[in-house]
């Protein structure tokens, strides 16, 4: 029952977030910039992969024949978006906004779309596959509790391709591919655990956005 509380409030929350992505790049081509455009800043400082805060959803900012391409990674539609200052985007036609912000380094480390959700550039590409050692998958093992509710466990084990999620209290098994050393999806790509290392091993994993379950001494 708790699964399916995860999964739906997770789906929904995921939908949620396509719809409004999908709403903002509804057009079918953005038109390209006009006198509007500042280029001070060069198009390649926005590249790379973006998070959703759901952590399964992704989209992709490349520069393309002078203008900034949007990818949406799960239907891989591309956009073009026209630049109206340094760090601030939008659609010509709807007028749908992204903001690129830094960090305290002066790195571009997050993307606001339509004003209010906040992606997270990540290291990794979240379609490719990461090869890792046994000793790093091995380092994530353990058994886990759920903060809320310590009664509800789940045990996770290295396999041959990452990781295998046993749910205890139904022994249902989830397998699990590794993007980069703490990130992991299923094979759908719709249930992702992002794993926190301490001093190199595994103290926490976190299902989706929220649900943190901690490792077991």
């Amino acid at each position: 029952m708790h699964q399916k509380k995860i999964i739906m409030k997770t789906m929904n929350s995921f939908k949620s977030a396509i719809l409004l992505v999908s709403a903002f790049l509804a057009t079918n081509c953005f038109a390209q910039g006009d006198s509007r455009q500042s280029k001070t800043v060069p198009l390649e400082k926005f590249a790379g992969y973006y998070q959703f805060p759901s952590k399964a959803g992704f989209i992709q900012f490349e520069p393309k024949d002078n203008a900034l391409l949007a990818k949406q990674l799960w239907d891989n539609k591309e956009y073009q978006l026209i630049q109206i200052n340094e760090t601030n985007f939008e659609s010509k036609e709807e007028g749908h906004k992204i903001e690129f912000l830094k960090d305290n380094s002066g790195q571009f480390t997050h993307a606001k779309l339509l004003g209010r959700i906040m992606t997270t550039k990540v290291a990794f590409n979240p379609k490719v596959t990461k090869q890792l050692s046994a000793a790093q998958l091995k380092k994530l093992e353990g058994t886990y509790s759920l903060t809320d509710d310590n009664s509800l466990q789940i045990d996770i084990r290295s396999s041959a391709n990452g990781l295998t999620l046993k749910q205890l209290w139904d022994n249902k098994e989830i397998a699990f591919t590794p993007r980069s050393e703490t990130f992991f999806l299923n094979d759908d790509g719709t249930f992702p655990l992002t794993f926190l290392l301490s001093e190199g091993e595994a103290v926490q994993v976190t299902c989706f956005e929220d649900d943190v379950w901690h490792k077991a001494n």
